[in-house]
């Protein structure tokens, strides 16, 4: 794996994390379209006898619950990148590589934070990794 690969585990967490948490809202968003013809009283014992918004309400927890492990996941792969980006000597390239990789930011925001222009710190990017590789 090169450092790259390894520095960017956080960020592509991150985005699986986004995507799934825009799915749990699509669930919750299902779940209030239950009609209410569906929840009136009907005696037919061979139908289930589950409530029909339990499934929904079963998918949301289990969609809750792989999404709080994957944030558990994204906590243990930031700390052990952030602890990497640490035993780099410069500051300024500590800098750089926590507000891309650790904090997730996009290059706009991170030349902001370091006040530099964009490609400049993508230029300065390009040279850390190199030197890391080597």
């Amino acid at each position: 794996m090169s450092v790259k690969e390894f520095l960017e585990r956080a960020r592509h967490l991150d985005d699986g994390i986004n995507s799934q948490i825009a799915e749990l809202t699509h669930l919750r968003e299902l779940s209030m379209k239950i009609s209410s013809s569906r929840l009136e009283e009907h005696i037919d014992h061979s139908a289930p006898q589950e409530a029909p918004f339990a499934k929904w309400v079963e998918r949301i927890v289990d969609k809750e619950k792989e999404i709080n492990d994957n944030i558990d996941r994204l906590v243990a792969v930031k700390m052990e990148i952030s602890d990497y980006i640490g035993t780099v000597e410069s500051v300024e390239w500590q800098c750089l590589l926590r507000n891309r990789y650790v904090l997730c930011k996009q290059w706009s925001d991170v030349a902001e934070a370091m006040g530099y222009s964009v490609s400049t710190v993508k230029r300065l990017h390009k040279k850390i990794l190199k030197n890391l590789e080597s």
